[in-house]
């Protein structure tokens, strides 16, 4: 499995963006138009580009083909049906996922407070103790929040109506999870495989030297 980082795309300029957005092909152009707002176009643009050095590093794809999507909007390739991928942005951070069997990632910005009544709808009874018990609450809660977005992906099942009850024992026993925690850069974000999945190998492609 390798990983893609790329690190505060608020700091993108809007010069900065329109030079990556020529190098997407015509269908993600038209997919990152759509979106209203500079950062907004900037994640979009940025995932891809993660994903489309990868795809170059590691298989010699020089073209990202046309994304599929699966009947919960899992994206997949048709072309390359061993390459599997999982792509996540927020405000602080791009990540993108690419191994050979089923991935999932999510990452996520720490809020400045924890959300009592979004805890009380996602997280099960042991959960909350958990995070009540933590030094820094709302830096547990997303740790818990990237771990169940990112079993979703890894799973393709999409939105559920229960996240309470998500990381069952039997199924813990099943994925290996890497979760990392950065508070100098803002977020959190997780990644989750089958277990008979053992290598990682990750690029951090920018790391600024302070936070906006």
């Amino acid at each position: 499995m390798h990983f893609y980082l790329f690190n505060n795309p608020q700091a993108v300029t809007q010069e900065e963006w329109e030079q990556d957005f020529l190098l997407l092909p015509s269908w993600r152009q038209q997919k990152v138009l759509k979106y209203r707002f500079l950062l907004d176009r900037v994640l979009c643009t940025k995932a891809f580009l993660l994903l489309k050095q990868g795809l170059e590093e590691h298989y010699g794809i020089m073209h990202v083909p046309e994304f599929s999507y699966g009947p919960n909007g899992k994206p997949f390739f048709k072309e390359y049906p061993h390459i599997h991928f999982s792509l996540s942005h927020t405000r602080h951070g791009v990540l993108c996922v690419i191994a050979e069997k089923p991935i999932g990632c999510d990452i996520e910005d720490i809020p400045d407070h924890l959300d009592h009544d979004l805890c009380q709808h996602v997280l099960s009874a042991a959960e909350i103790e958990e995070i009540q018990h933590a030094s820094v609450p709302q830096i547990a809660f997303m740790r818990l929040w990237t771990v169940k977005e990112a079993l979703l992906k890894l799973t393709g099942e999409g939105l559920v109506d229960d996240l309470t009850t998500l990381l069952t024992p039997s199924l813990k026993e099943k994925v290996t999870c890497h979760t990392c925690e950065c508070p100098e850069q803002g977020y959190v974000y997780s990644i989750l495989y089958f277990r008979e999945m053992d290598t990682m190998r990750g690029v951090c492609s920018r790391v600024p030297s302070e936070m906006p």
